[in-house]
């Protein structure tokens, strides 16, 4: 196999490191992805996973990188359109470029874009139902479904259905669990969203995402002094990605001293 040489970046190098943080998702059966380069693998792992623990700019970067190394690289395209700030319709066509032949999976997820673009949500979804029955246990695959019917579709009872399928199948997945309790608190199941946003944190307790997404839930609920100390953790964590939430500790701050004045 032919590789491409590429002197990598700190940033790079310091991005990659991440995959050390993989945990149960290293022994999950994964949806094979297609490409020509070691590198650009490792670069769309590490963006699956930043992408996860809510590093949304970080993820973009490793995406854009993997496409960079190997330009015939569908999934990395296919994640990076779900980046905020990313140009998708650019994106797009450049994932639609390529005549690399896909695997099954792989098509499956190619069609999914189409009818996204198209706007024919019901085909999207039955598509990438047949890519979680050829991978269950991929957790990532899951995550493209219940995605788009939490983005996209609205279907908050399909989401939960779905997450709940990937609970059963991954249940230290802890990146479920945030958009589970998410989609509970939408439907003011605050008990069952509150559970959700517990396990997030008892399943990854040294990333900031988890307390920051249980901030939003005491804002929910009013609890606004519980509300900035989650933010706070979240940011003491990690004051790059998340300054964020000492913005919305401030808030909850606010509201705070609003209620006892």
């Amino acid at each position: 196999m032919m590789m491409r040489v590429r002197v990598l970046t700190p940033a790079i190098v310091i991005s990659i490191l991440i995959l050390s943080s993989c945990t149960s998702e290293e022994s999950a059966e994964r949806m094979p992805v297609t490409t020509d380069s070691e590198l650009a693998l490792k670069l769309y792992e590490t963006g699956l996973l930043a992408y996860d623990q809510i590093k949304l700019e970080l993820a973009g970067r490793n995406f854009q990188d993997a496409v960079q190394e190997d330009p015939d690289f569908f999934m990395a395209y296919y994640w990076m359109y779900f980046v905020p700030g990313k140009k998708s319709k650019g994106v797009v066509e450049d994932a639609f470029q390529s005549d690399v032949e896909l695997n099954e999976g792989e098509e499956l997820v190619r069609s999914s874009l189409k009818y996204l673009i198209d706007g024919q949500y019901e085909k999207v979804v039955e598509n990438l139902k047949m890519v979680v029955d050829l991978y269950p246990k991929d957790p990532h695959v899951h995550k493209l479904l219940y995605l788009m019917q939490y983005m996209y579709t609205k279907d908050m009872e399909g989401a939960i259905e779905s997450m709940l399928q990937t609970v059963e199948e991954v249940p230290d997945y802890a990146s479920v669990y945030n958009y589970l309790g998410y989609a509970y608190m939408y439907q003011e199941e605050i008990e069952k969203s509150e559970e959700a946003f517990d396990k997030y944190i008892m399943l990854a307790p040294n990333h900031a995402n988890p307390y920051d997404s249980k901030g939003d839930f005491y804002m929910h609920i009013e609890e606004f002094g519980k509300a900035y100390d989650s933010y706070m953790k979240a940011y003491e964590i990690d004051s790059v990605y998340f300054a964020v939430s000492k913005m919305k500790a401030s808030k909850a701050k606010q509201m705070m001293e609003k209620v006892s004045a």
